[in-house]
């Protein structure tokens, strides 16, 4: 009895105080409510589940994975069209994204990072057609933006300069090898003679030696993606050639045999492609020439020591032969600077694919 009285009085009192202030009353039911149906109904009984979601919905960190995985791609397929498109799907976050997966990012992974950035432009498309915040490009004919670019370009050249000199030292004991080991032979074969520009004759002088081995139908047993680009005042590109094996077969790569013009961004006028084999005495060089470099006489009788001349173009092929190995280094995309200097004299940005076959490796494939 008691109990129903005490019951009896607590309503009352409820009661009372609804009717002395509804609004009062009105907002604490409210609140209850809301926290009833959030906690239990949110939280317990029906919790939100994403489901197709897409990039821009990511965290930073899968955004940077997604940056990444784009920049890993484009190096390998060079497909500008869908790293736009990658890229744009992170909608109005696809700058920022970009920058900040290239502040963190180290090595060879930032380097691609900005070749991505490069290779996309100016502006980054949208899956549904709009466009996104404009990206500044890695670099501008050795200049950079005015405003948030040039903070960004500067921070971006001073983590590839530290990369770089990270490169530079790592594998300065490989190339001080590769150097003096050729030096003589070079010296050699350039005073046993050569074509009118004095090209030495080495194994890739000959077409019949280019023609020699047919690759056309076999996988190279190693395939590698290098791109200068203005700035790069250290650039010296250089690969190890391995069998399926991991036997060491020698190394190819790509580095500055001439330049133009003055100013502290060194304007490029001929690289060296080159390929050393350890079976042969020689280091058979190609000289990758400008528009300007090949038409000038001078210049191409002082660079023709270090190897046969071939005007850089789009989709240009060279072919290197030594002893056991046959490389072609194929010229994927190219770009001339601009400024003072005479048209088309120096690259502004320059992408090359080499790829290595091990001669011999048809009768082992068909073995």
């Amino acid at each position: 009895m008691w109990d129903r009285v005490q019951q009896s009085n607590q309503v009352e009192v409820v009661s009372r105080l609804v009717q002395a202030r509804p609004l009062t009353a009105m907002a604490v039911t409210l609140v209850v409510g809301l926290l009833l149906g959030w906690m239990v109904l949110g939280w317990l009984v029906v919790p939100v589940r994403w489901e197709n979601a897409g990039p821009v919905h990511l965290s930073d960190n899968y955004q940077n994975e997604w940056v990444q995985m784009a920049a890993d791609s484009f190096a390998l397929t060079l497909d500008v069209s869908v790293a736009r498109e990658r890229i744009g799907s992170l909608q109005v976050q696809a700058a920022s994204a970009v920058e900040r997966a290239l502040q963190i990012s180290r090595d060879a992974e930032q380097l691609r990072i900005a070749q991505l950035q490069y290779g996309i432009g100016d502006t980054v498309y949208s899956a549904d057609g709009g466009t996104s915040k404009e990206l500044e490009p890695a670099l501008s004919d050795g200049e950079v933006s005015s405003g948030a670019g040039l903070q960004n370009t500067r921070a971006l050249l001073s983590a590839l300069g530290g990369v770089l000199l990270l490169v530079v030292l790592s594998v300065a004991g490989l190339q001080l090898r590769r150097r003096f080991g050729v030096m003589v032979s070079r010296e050699e074969v350039s005073e046993s003679g050569g074509d009118s520009f004095g090209t030495p004759v080495t194994a890739s002088s000959s077409p019949a030696d280019e023609s020699a081995t047919d690759t056309s139908d076999l996988p190279p047993v190693a395939r590698f993606m290098t791109t200068y680009m203005l700035g790069d005042n250290l650039y010296d590109d250089s690969f190890s050639i391995d069998d399926a094996n991991g036997d060491f077969l020698g190394e190819c790569g790509v580095g500055v045999s001439e330049t133009v013009g003055v100013g502290d961004a060194k304007k490029v006028t001929a690289l060296e492609v080159w390929l050393f084999d350890k079976n042969d005495v020689r280091t058979v060089t190609k000289v990758l020439m400008s528009e300007h470099a090949f038409g000038d006489e001078v210049l191409r009788t002082r660079l023709a020591p270090k190897g046969a001349p071939v005007l850089a173009s789009p989709g240009e092929t060279m072919v290197l032969d030594t002893a056991s190995l046959h490389v072609t280094a194929r010229v994927v995309d190219m770009e001339y600077g601009s400024g003072a200097l005479p048209e088309n004299s120096f690259f502004h940005q320059l992408t090359i694919e080499l790829a290595a076959w091990k001669k011999g490796q048809a009768s082992v494939v068909q073995a």
